[in-house]
């Protein structure tokens, strides 16, 4: 059969190449293309569009970016009716996979969604738009099944896929050379350009600030030129080595700071955005917390410091106790984790979901 996958950004190219390796051993003769990065052309995807392309953040980055936009679903839609796949899946990136999503649609594709988009967080009219735009939807977290399910859409719970990566890299991993000095601190400044243009500064005052301390950057090769130019010592795609080895991390807010919990690594979260798209967001956001630990809990088992919060003293108070190991502060944020690893599961997210995508997708030929 033929898949189509659209991945948006960095965290969904990886979930795409562990879904894209899961749906091969069960169908062999899959053809994949789609849009998202190296993980997933590594696997055997056709990439036709670049993750990098669609990293377009905040509202003033959207009105900015308005023909870009028009361009992009213009070809997608294009792309898919030359592919004619048997099933169109999304991976995460709400905004911008609904839109792409009734494309799909309108144009007669069978639509899977899978890391259904936060409407428990904000805007909760999207959940008309994956009832009317979306065949299957798979969630990573318990409460959303019942939440979806509730409003009449085939919902499928499957674990948290992270579980999956983390697994994959702890089985794999052996003691290799290390050569930059330990103990050390993990910066991982995001995936998105915009992110990382907010959070080098400061990093780069942090460690002007604490000469006592040694700093290591984790950063993608995407961006590899702006975290050169920083001037701070660096590592590019290797951010699970790096942070399992780390002492503690500063880590900006999205999918990494759940990653860095599975490892263990104590930590605080930190964000930074145009401020026009942060007024907005805190007007319209039903969340108390900005980062997924905090929300899964639903209490601050880590440190978020946002917009102005986000400063060097800042990370330095709070860097302090994290950083000695029998500290009462850090030792409680590990226990915290460990309530966290019993609500997320164990690993099989990709495997269940690449299972039920093609049930699903054989069903509706």
């Amino acid at each position: 059969m033929k898949y189509f996958i659209l991945a948006g950004e960095k965290s969904g190219d990886l979930h795409g190449s562990n879904l894209i390796r899961e749906i091969k051993l069960i169908d062999p003769n899959a053809i994949i293309k789609g849009w998202g990065g190296d993980y997933m052309k590594n696997q055997g995807a056709e990439i036709l569009i670049h993750h990098t392309e669609l990293a377009i953040m905040g509202l003033l980055g959207v009105i900015q970016n308005l023909n870009k936009l028009k361009g992009l679903f213009s070809k997608f839609g294009n792309q898919i009716s030359a592919f004619k796949p048997d099933t169109v899946i999304f991976i995460d990136y709400g905004g911008f996979n609904l839109k792409a999503a009734r494309i799909a649609k309108i144009k007669g594709f069978h639509t899977q969604f899978y890391i259904a988009p936060k409407v428990w967080a904000w805007n909760k009219g999207r959940i008309e738009d994956i009832k009317k735009w979306v065949d299957q939807l798979y969630v990573i977290f318990p409460f959303e099944e019942i939440m979806f399910h509730e409003r009449g859409i085939s919902t499928h719970y499957v674990g948290n896929p992270l579980q999956d990566s983390v697994a994959q890299f702890q089985a794999q991993n052996s003691p290799t050379d290390w050569n930059h000095p330990l103990p050390f601190v993990a910066l991982l400044p995001g995936s998105r350009k915009q992110e990382i243009k907010a959070a080098i500064p400061i990093f780069k005052k942090l460690v002007a600030d604490n000469p006592q301390t040694n700093f290591l950057i984790a950063g993608v090769s995407e961006w590899s030129e702006l975290i050169k130019q920083s001037g701070l010592t660096y590592i590019l795609d290797d951010t699970y080595r790096t942070l399992s080895k780390a002492k503690a991390a500063i880590v900006t807010s999205g999918t990494a700071t759940l990653e860095t919990a599975l490892l263990k690594i104590p930590q605080i979260v930190v964000y930074k955005t145009d401020w026009l798209f942060y007024s907005l967001a805190k007007l319209l956001v039903k969340v108390k917390y900005i980062s997924l630990i905090n929300i899964i809990l639903n209490r601050k088992a880590v440190p978020e410091l946002i917009q102005t919060a986000f400063s060097s003293e800042h990370i330095s108070e709070h860097l302090t106790p994290l950083l000695v190991d029998n500290d009462p502060t850090r030792l409680k944020q590990i226990r915290d984790y460990e309530d966290l690893q019993e609500i997320i599961g164990t690993e099989g997210a990709s495997k269940k979901t690449a299972e039920l995508i093609v049930h699903y997708t054989r069903s509706a030929k």
